[in-house]
């Protein structure tokens, strides 16, 4: 059983974490939407397909749900 200032570490080192990936994500967001159409390159669609792939690694980590489960998740989006 954790001690009550072990617990409020804990609990403070959550509540950090969680908010460091809300930043994260918001962040990604914003590089996004950087991006123009008319200025992609085999470059960035290779970099943005590194960055899918390793969100959907991070997911699967996660949440518990197979990586494959997630593809296919993205698949039907765009079906």
């Amino acid at each position: 059983m954790a001690t009550a200032p072990n617990k409020q570490r804990m609990m403070d080192a959550f509540k950090r974490a969680q908010a460091d990936i809300a930043s994260l994500a918001d962040w990604i967001e914003c590089e996004l939407d950087k991006e123009k159409a008319d200025e992609v390159t085999w470059a960035s669609v290779g970099s943005l397909e590194h960055v899918r792939e390793n969100l959907i690694e991070t997911l699967a980590f996660f949440s518990g749900v197979e990586q494959s489960e997630i593809q296919r998740s993205l698949d039907e989006l765009h079906m």
